[in-house]
């Protein structure tokens, strides 16, 4: 057994998985070199779940990013030699026209991202697929480019472990897990291995079910879980018999069964002369947090392996068989088939990046076969250049606020996206149930006595519309559309745009609590974000004003989009509530890596921002502080901040942070507290 090296410039963990190897191909295309890849099994990995995935890719999707990693994926495979571009099939059941409307939409989204997919008819559908039963969909969408990965992924990762070994820059090393990362004043130093430490400058966690376990390691949680795919199959079906081939007819999706199929093509092939039939949990998916995961010395199949019982599956089984009766007439064989553990995630996207806590420490994690190649090669251009060719920021970490990795939201909210895997059509507004009411603001309590429609965003609890307005959709009922279509009138409320009608003709108040506020302070305050911001902020001039400006990348590309405010001792950051975290552990990075002398300190939840906007909304501001005329065109221009006062209300209380406030007349919305000076 070659001797572990004591150092190295990078250190793979989980090198023999479709993500680790993809990483280590890629680090060596882009000129990395110095690297060792361990794994704590084989490479390429008999426990992990690239061992046993269904190695089907699909093109489809309703965002560009993951389109794009996927075909850049297929692309791979193929040029690799290793994809069978069989074409794949998603078909709608007769019956069930919201699937069919979804199929007409992901062919629009398709069409949009540069996709060949296409409605196809249920005579065309037969066609393809003959083992369906013609008159029971209505129709579907044909993806010419799904396919395959063949013979298998693991063989794929051997290659590329195999290739990046043979450049001379990858030592892979099988049975050597990290047990340990070492960690010297917030950066990576290393490894800890039962074979010993390995010192590198980088560290990148592609552990796959393990990956959480690996990032405890470091103090911090990955927002993960493995949840049961239970993977059955049925034969023998020798329809391929001496063809030679790894599979011979389409992809079939029937998501409205939550469930999938497949044949195997040659019986001499990998898989050997069956139908694959895979099915995802809909209304209790079996999760299974990664610290419980089975040694493979102690599981009967495998660590990423559970015992599939028939009842867990018998319903849509049945449903299947109703749709394409040859799996009723193979039979079902029990011993060949398990729950085969997969990634679900709290908001869909898989967990990469750097880590918030340690430098040089990377993650890779809770990626699917079909996006493996693509976002490895994202996570290295990522390392090497501070940037990809597209936009990254869904899959990146630093997205992450704190409260979002407790262990009980993930959990709740990881439950509850399993459930949306494959069968519903996840509406782009759609709110979670889980891990709801983190946050709510001051006046949250008033905002539901005023009938508030609350969605949530960053964990705050958010009125998109007020019931108690809803006397203004008459006023306004020759202005305000009505959505016929009911998915495009989903989770949306008509009346705010009755709100917004009548504050852009008088005067309104929204509540902004859900903004993200840091306050940046120390010597080089002013200079540090001189530095970052596309706009002047400093210089004296500058003090007292509000600042709209942008951060941009060294290609002149944007980052983030925010407003600061220039105070006498500090600047305000302000900050939308979905990019904050991630905004402010930029800033932070920056910060070191550039040596400023400052301190960016979260107040998000010591202050509330409220908007008061509207032709009248100077007049009315004007009507409730101590000193009006502070607020009068001269004093108080466009772009300035300005702290003013508020008298308080005789006979009343309110938490010493918040001071009373008169309700006056002609306010629109009307709160019982309000914010304090600031």
């Amino acid at each position: 057994m070659a001797e572990l090296p004591e150092k190295a410039k990078v250190v793979i963990i989980g090198l023999g998985g479709i993500v680790g190897a993809s990483v280590a191909h890629h680090l060596v295309e882009r000129g990395w070199d110095d690297i060792v890849g361990i794994d704590k099994s084989a490479v390429p990995t008999d426990i992990g779940s690239t061992s046993h995935a269904s190695d089907f890719c699909y093109a489809t999707s309703h965002d560009f990013l993951s389109c794009w990693t996927t075909r850049y994926s297929i692309d791979f495979f193929e040029r690799m030699g290793h994809y069978a571009k069989v074409g794949g099939l998603e078909i709608a059941r007769v019956g069930d026209d919201g699937r069919m409307d979804e199929i007409k939409r992901k062919v629009a989204s398709g069409k949009a991202f540069g996709t060949g997919v296409r409605l196809v008819t249920p005579a065309e559908i037969k066609e393809k697929f003959p083992l369906i039963e013609e008159d029971l969909v209505q129709g579907g969408m044909w993806d010419p480019d799904a396919g395959l990965v063949v013979p298998r992924s693991q063989v794929v990762c051997g290659l590329l472990v195999e290739n990046a070994e043979k450049s001379g820059k990858l030592k892979a090393f099988a049975n050597t897990p990290a047990t340990g990362l070492i960690i010297e004043k917030g950066r990576i130093k290393g490894v800890e291995t039962p074979r010993g430490k390995i010192m590198a400058d980088y560290v990148i966690v592609c552990a796959g079910l393990w990956g959480r376990v690996v990032a405890g390691m470091a103090g911090e949680d990955l927002p993960v879980m493995p949840v049961d795919h239970p993977l059955s199959w049925f034969g023998p079906y020798e329809e391929f018999a001496g063809t030679g081939k790894e599979i011979g007819w389409p992809l079939l999706r029937d998501q409205g069964n939550s469930a999938y199929m497949r044949d195997t093509g040659d019986p001499k092939t990998t898989e050997g002369g069956m139908i694959e039939w895979g099915y995802y949990e809909e209304t209790e998916p079996r999760l299974c947090h990664p610290r419980d995961l089975l040694e493979k010395t102690e599981a009967r199949l495998s660590p990423s392996q559970r015992d599939l019982e028939i009842d867990q599956v018998m319903a849509p089984m049945e449903r299947a068989m109703e749709l394409t009766p040859i799996l009723a007439e193979l039979g079902y064989d029990e011993k060949r088939s398990f729950n085969g553990l997969l990634q679900v995630t709290t908001d869909g996207g898989p967990s990469m990046g750097e880590s918030q806590k340690v430098r040089g420490l990377w993650y890779a994690v809770a990626i699917w076969i079909k996006d493996g190649p693509g976002l490895a090669k994202l996570l290295v251009d990522w390392m090497t250049d501070g940037r990809t060719e597209i936009d990254h920021h869904a899959i990146d970490y630093a997205r992450f606020y704190p409260f979002q990795t407790d262990e009980d939201f993930i959990h709740a909210r990881c439950t509850e996206a399993a459930m949306k895997i494959y069968n519903p059509a996840v509406h782009p507004r759609e709110p979670f149930a889980g891990g709801r009411g983190v946050r709510r603001s001051p006046f949250y309590e008033r905002e539901k006595e005023l009938g508030g429609y609350f969605m949530e965003l960053g964990g705050w609890e958010r009125a998109h519309g007020y019931a108690s307005n809803e006397h203004l959709l008459e006023r306004y009922a020759d202005r305000v559309p009505v959505r016929e279509n009911e998915w495009d009138n989903r989770h949306f409320w008509r009346v705010s745009n009755a709100e917004h009608l009548e504050m852009s003709a008088d005067v309104g108040m929204v509540n902004l609590s859900h903004f993200a506020i840091y306050d940046v302070t120390g010597p080089d305050h002013v200079k540090f974000m001189e530095y970052l911001c596309v706009a002047k902020v400093g210089g004296d001039d500058r003090v007292g004003k509000g600042i709209y400006t942008h951060f941009l990348d060294d290609k002149g590309m944007v980052k983030a989009d925010f407003t600061v405010f220039r105070m006498a001792d500090r600047i305000r950051f302000v900050d939308g509530a979905d990019a904050g975290n991630r905004d402010f552990v930029y800033m932070k990075r920056m910060a070191e890596d550039l040596d400023y002398d400052v301190e960016i300190t979260d107040v998000s939840t010591d202050f509330t921002t409220i908007g008061l906007w509207g032709p009248n909304a100077r007049t009315t501001l004007q009507k409730v502080v101590e000193d009006p005329e502070a607020l009068g065109h001269e004093n108080f221009p466009l772009k300035t901040a300005l702290p003013f006062g508020m008298p308080s209300a005789p006979g009343t209380s309110c938490p010493s942070v918040w001071r009373p406030m008169p309700i006056p007349a002609g306010w629109k919305r009307a709160c019982a507290c309000r914010t304090r000076t600031s």
